[in-house]
């Protein structure tokens, strides 16, 4: 992993970075590229992870928050003390990154697998996130700070086999695009990113047994990443990442809805038989 020259000083401008599941996959990679470009700049940046499972980094400006982030109150816990060691950390008001990337998908005609897998989904990839920006926005308008909120392609339509999670981040999309708004109004900022497939934990967590696509189709966490991160340079309030998403994201807008629906049922379908 190699972060780009370019974006080493706006990384590395967060005195302070906030990562929801930074124990694998997209998450992961963005902790990387924090770490990486605070090294190559010495600057001081710390990054906190808040995840059940415990990150591969081993070193002092990295700080694991073992949390349950569907659970309201452990959230809040978790919250807390990232609240009160940023004080102790910082003497002026932090410039503070808040990268919500927590989330998880469910394959199947709804409620499958379950109504409590899809309760939990929109706790994690809705509720969550919301709970954070709102704990952590006084802090990030005093500072000019910004947000970075992962989305999906999924959120331009309706999905049929993945609805609950569509719904979800269609969610994360118009919350993200209102936020970027009123936070514009401070200096500070709000970027939602929505990558296609990503090689990552989503389709394991999905209940596939491997990824049913082939090698060569869908992103890697660093193009995310570094997607997300020059999108962020420029003020952008969104990105649809890769040129296939961001044709599709445009095409679906003069695509009658029950036309989409026939389509993205039809191959969403056929899912599950590629995985077999």
């Amino acid at each position: 992993m190699k972060v780009k020259k370019t974006l080493i000083d706006e990384i590395s401008a967060y005195d302070a970075v906030v990562i929801t599941g930074a124990s694998s996959g997209i998450g992961e990679e963005f902790a990387l590229w924090v770490l990486e470009a605070s090294r190559c700049s010495r600057s001081h940046t710390v990054v906190y992870a808040l995840s059940r499972t415990r990150p591969i980094f081993d070193c002092e400006a990295f700080k694991w928050i073992e949390c349950d982030l569907t659970d309201m109150r452990a959230l809040e816990s978790a919250v807390s003390a990232i609240k009160s060691d940023i004080r102790s950390c910082f003497q002026r008001a932090p410039k503070i990154l808040l990268i919500n990337n927590s989330g998880f998908g469910a394959y199947g005609q709804f409620p499958s697998p379950s109504i409590g897998r899809n309760i939990d989904m929109i706790n994690l990839n809705a509720a969550a996130l919301t709970r954070l920006c709102a704990d952590f926005l006084p802090e990030i308008k005093a500072g000019r700070g910004a947000i970075i909120n992962i989305s999906s392609t999924a959120s331009f339509q309706a999905c049929p086999q993945l609805s609950v999670y569509a719904a979800t981040k269609a969610y994360v999309r118009s919350f993200s695009l209102s936020l970027s708004y009123e936070l514009g109004k401070c200096g500070a900022k709000c970027l939602c990113v929505c990558p296609g497939p990503t090689k990552s934990m989503f389709f394991k967590a999905a209940g596939f047994d491997e990824a049913p696509m082939p090698a060569w189709f869908g992103h890697k966490p660093h193009h995310v990443v570094e997607a997300s991160f020059r999108a962020l340079a420029k003020g952008k309030g969104i990105v649809v990442v890769g040129l296939l998403n961001k044709l599709q994201s445009v095409l679906v807008r003069f695509v009658p809805e029950f036309i989409l629906l026939k389509i993205s049922g039809a191959i969403l379908s056929k899912v599950r038989k590629l995985d077999k």
